[in-house]
């Protein structure tokens, strides 16, 4: 079982350290998830809309019987949803199908903005073959955030994915700070800078991927075979000890599995000696599993606008010669 950890967001309200990712899940898988994980004890499920399956978080959360007022959910608003006119449309629309009237957090899931659409997730020039991508201020697409927090649709905004460059320029009309930065962090990717710089102005850092992932066929940090030794020494399964440190370090995480058993094993966190959590410090390689690098934009301040560019269009070419 858990340690229960929370911890409080600048917003005043408290969020349980370790919540159910719901990415990357076939359809039909998460609603059983979501059920499992609460009945657990589990009480934070992270959702997205462009996860395209909160229809299923909802059904998942009204089938375990725990009151809604005992679950912190998280949401996400899609590129393609940055204009002012368009937030509440997307919040509306992730209540109902989350089936509960307020979301505890809500996060701008990239800074970057699509050509608006209820189409598709990925706006595409069919002749380019290129990511339609708008022009529309960070700042704005706050500002409509923040009414929808007056207005008590959402109890705490935050932001995901964003540098320290971006959270400085929100910061400068912000009249609601974010509560969080939902950024992905494992041992192989700490960003020192980041994460000290969130802690200094009170915002949560909140680790999606805490144990790597396939998407580019990376070998995962979980499978690391320092990993591996160290949770042999203390007894413990690798993704806990992962999770455990995420949580040491002082941030949310946010562990994903649709199988009752690991969701489960997952839960069993830890305080880990202080011996073995430096071992586990000493693994950062600036290693980063996720890059969205088809929108031809430097998301992460780390590649240059030219590379970023470079990319996308190697990447729209190839595209074009199968169309």
């Amino acid at each position: 079982m858990s340690l229960g950890r929370t911890f409080k967001l600048n917003s005043g309200y408290n969020i349980p350290a370790i919540g159910l990712g719901t990415w990357l899940s076939k359809p039909h898988e998460v609603e059983n998830a979501v059920e499992a994980a609460l009945r657990a004890g589990y009480r934070h499920i992270d959702a997205a809309a462009c996860y395209q399956n909160e229809n299923e978080v909802g059904n998942g959360w009204k089938k375990s019987g725990v009151p809604r007022d005992q679950i912190f959910i998280t949401s996400k608003l899609w590129n393609t949803h940055h204009h002012p006119e368009h937030v509440a449309e997307a919040v509306n629309k992730t209540l109902k199908d989350l089936q509960t009237d307020y979301l505890d957090l809500y996060l701008i899931h990239w800074p970057v903005a699509f050509e608006h659409t209820n189409e598709t997730l990925t706006p595409i020039d069919p002749v380019t073959k290129r990511f339609r991508l708008a022009n529309v201020p960070i700042a704005d697409t706050w500002a409509a955030l923040e009414k929808l927090v007056e207005a008590g649709k959402i109890r705490s905004i935050g932001i995901s994915n964003f540098t320290q460059d971006k959270i400085d320029d929100l910061l400068k009309t912000a009249k609601i700070p974010p509560a969080v930065n939902q950024i992905e962090a494992h041992p192989y990717l700490q960003q020192p800078g980041l994460h000290n710089y969130l802690k200094e102005k009170n915002i949560l850092s909140v680790a999606y991927s805490p144990l790597g992932n396939n998407i580019y066929n990376a070998p995962r940090v979980v499978d690391d075979p320092d990993v591996k030794a160290i949770a042999d020494k203390l007894g413990k399964d690798p993704a806990a000890l992962l999770i455990s440190w995420a949580v040491q370090r002082g941030t949310a995480v946010l562990p994903k599995s649709v199988t009752p058993s690991r969701i489960e094993s997952n839960f069993q966190d830890f305080i880990i000696p202080d011996a073995e959590f430096e071992a586990l410090n000493k693994l950062d390689r600036n290693q980063r599993y996720n890059f969205p690098f088809r929108w031809g934009i430097d998301v992460f301040g780390e590649v240059g606008a030219e590379e970023a560019e470079r990319r996308a269009e190697e990447h729209a070419a190839k595209q074009r010669e199968g169309a």
